[in-house]
Parts: C-alpha cells; structure tokens; sequence
C-alpha cells in the first residue's frame, strides 16, 4: 500500500470501551502512529476513515491535519533520499516529531565513535582520544553530540573553551586532529555529518621553538653529579639520547631480551615502526648500571610516575628541559655534523622516499650506526 491511512485499532479495548485512531504509514513501512484520539467503535466509520460520533467535526479535523502532516514529511524524506536511509525506528520518530530534522535514535555520536576509532589505535596513541574526549566532556556532552550537529560554531565555542581554559595553540590543535580523524571515520562509514569540519584550522603553529640544546650544556648535564635515587632520571634522560632519541614510553616498556647481538631491538608503539639500534659503550654503561627483573631497565617497574618526577629533575638542571629535548637535540647535531638528511629521516623513524629492499635496509643500519656514533662523538669532544 502507497498512501498513508488512518484506521481504528479494534484489536484491544482500553477499560473505558475505546479504541486507539492510528495513521497507517503507507510505502510498505508497516509502521503504525498514535494520533491520540479515542473512540468506541460504534463511532468509526472504517470506509470513510471518519469519526461520526460526538465532537465528530473537531475530531476529524484533527485527525486529517495529522495525516496530513505525517504524509507530506513521509513525501519529503522520500524526496530527499533520506528515507531510504533510516531504520524503521529511525523512521518513527522522523514521523512522530515533526520538529526534527534528523532522527537520534540509533545514530552514532561523536563519543561512539571517540571509543571506537581509540579502541583501533596503539596504546600510546589511544591516549590521545581518550584525552580528547575527557576535555570535550568540560564542553558539551559528547557521548549524545550528532556529526550532524557539529557546526563551524561548534568548533569556534569549542576552541574559545580550550584557549580560555589556558591551552598553547598546538595543544589546541592536537585535540581538533583527534576530532577530525573522528569525523573522517564516521562519514566512511556512512553517518550523516557536517562539513562543517573541513574548514577548522587544526594546523599547529609553524614557529614552535626547537627543542635542543647547545651541545656544551648537554655536555654539562651529562657530568652533573646527581645523588641519590633521582640520579636515574639522568641518566634515562642520557640514554635516551644515546639511543637515537627513543621515546620514554618505548624505553620503560623495553623488555629483558630486546638486546641481540649489540643491537637494541624494539618497535615504536606511536608508529609501530621497528627499530634497530647498536647499542655504543655510552648506552651499555647505563643499561648495566640498572638491571631489570621483568624489564630491560629496573626503573621502568617504578610505577606510571616516572615521566613527572623526570622532567622535574631536568628542569632543575636546565630551565625547560624535558624529555623530548634529547631526541631533538641528537637530530641537530646530526645536522651541524652535515650528516645526511635521508640518514637522519631513517635515525629517527620519519617516513622519506619509496619503499626500499631488504639490501637498502641493511645499508640504512649501517649508516644510521655510523651516524650516532659520530654524534656521540661529537658529545665526547672537549
């Protein structure tokens, strides 16, 4: 049946002897809409589609200007391709609330799919959406926010939010990529949503200042005496810079038997790229100085404050010293040495050039070996 009609539900009688008028929608949908009206049977014609009792006039004013409605907005969603598109509770309540311009019912919300593209990600990286939704839920409530809904206004209130509350611009545009990606995700699979997305500047300021250390204050962290237990952070702080940079995460998460060979074997949990890292007599004296159980290291089974408590010790020995100082402080040195840049891009994990065979890759070490030595070295000189 086509045409959406209107009939009286003889099935069950309330106790007060009436039954419920509902619209039969029409186009197969087998769907059935209260229209709040109530009549005993004997007031019903079936073939006219009409109330004949008390009040009949008012009634069936009321009952055609309800079906009315209900068929014009069926006429329109089928008009714009949206009906094919919508389950049949989505369909309900499409029909029901007129008001609404898109159905809510069943339709993924951007803290669905916050879940559900972190839930794909490697650890490390997970951290950033779960840290994403943490902050949306001081805005708005994220697990009930359509894409549909997420308007250019929606982004602007949201980055003022994150810039009232103190975050630096490049903060700010890390939780805008996480919510893009997001978006990127839901309209491949399909959801509805606002393209509004494609014009919110989530590039990260250009200006960020480097991160390295002139080699003579490196030098001067390096012969700082540290006493006590805080020596570690140091130390890990120097190996790290020994070993190309590596990640703390990747270096406290390092197990007893990723050392073969000479060389340190492990993959990058941001990337998942794998590394391998010879492993020079300046890193071998701090790995022996802390020998783990479970671990490579003894200090990576302190528990999750480890990172806090060692870039509060390199802050007192340099002013803004983090963690993240000694990776960009091997690839500048590496610069100033005028060692290659595809050497460097390969050190430190970045992607450059084609893919390359197994003999390039064995090639690559090689280089990348004599590279770190030569930038330690270059620490070494006096």
């Amino acid at each position: 049946m086509s045409r959406s009609a209107l009939r009286l539900d003889t099935r069950r009688a309330l106790k007060d002897g009436t039954y419920p008028v509902q619209i039969k929608v029409g186009y197969g949908t087998n769907l059935y809409l209260s229209t709040g009206i109530y009549l005993e049977a004997k007031d019903w014609d079936a073939r006219l589609q009409i109330c004949t009792g008390r009040q009949a006039r008012t009634i069936n004013n009321i009952l055609s200007t309800s079906l009315l409605r209900v068929t014009n907005r069926l006429m329109e969603l089928r008009e714009t391709g949206q009906y094919d598109t919508y389950s049949k509770a989505q369909l309900r309540q499409m029909l029901t609330d007129l008001t609404l311009t898109a159905p809510t019912i069943g339709v993924p919300t951007l803290g669905d799919y916050i879940d559900k593209v972190g839930a794909l990600k490697t650890d490390h990286t997970r951290v950033s959406y779960i840290t994403t939704k943490n902050r949306l839920a001081g805005y708005c409530d994220v697990d009930n926010v359509r894409f549909s809904d997420m308007s250019y206004a929606w982004f602007e209130a949201f980055v003022n939010k994150l810039e009232s509350d103190g975050l630096k611009r490049n903060t700010v545009a890390k939780y805008l990529k996480v919510i893009k990606t997001v978006i990127k995700y839901a309209e491949d699979d399909g959801v509805v949503v606002n393209k509004a997305y494609t014009k919110v500047n989530s590039r990260a300021e250009a200006d960020t200042p480097m991160r390295n250390l002139p080699v003579e204050t490196l030098r001067r962290i390096r012969d700082t005496e540290v006493k006590g237990k805080t020596a570690r952070f140091k130390d890990a702080f120097m190996l790290s810079f020994y070993l190309i940079g590596i990640n703390m995460a990747d270096l406290l998460a390092l197990p007893k038997d990723c050392i073969v060979n000479g060389r340190l074997n492990y993959k990058r949990a941001k990337t998942g790229k794998n590394y391998s890292i010879k492993i020079e007599p300046e890193a071998q004296a701090i790995i022996d100085k802390y020998p783990g159980k479970n671990h490579l290291l003894s200090f990576a089974e302190k528990g999750t404050q480890f990172r806090q408590s060692c870039n509060e010790l390199l802050g007192k020995l340099e002013t803004g010293l983090t963690w993240y100082w000694a990776r960009y402080s091997w690839a500048n040195y590496a610069v100033d040495l005028d060692i290659p840049k595809d050497t460097i891009s390969e050190a430190l994990g970045h992607k450059h050039g084609s893919t390359v065979t197994g003999v390039y890759i064995k090639y690559s070490l090689d280089k990348i070996d004599v590279a770190n030595r030569q930038v330690l070295d270059y620490l070494a000189e006096k």
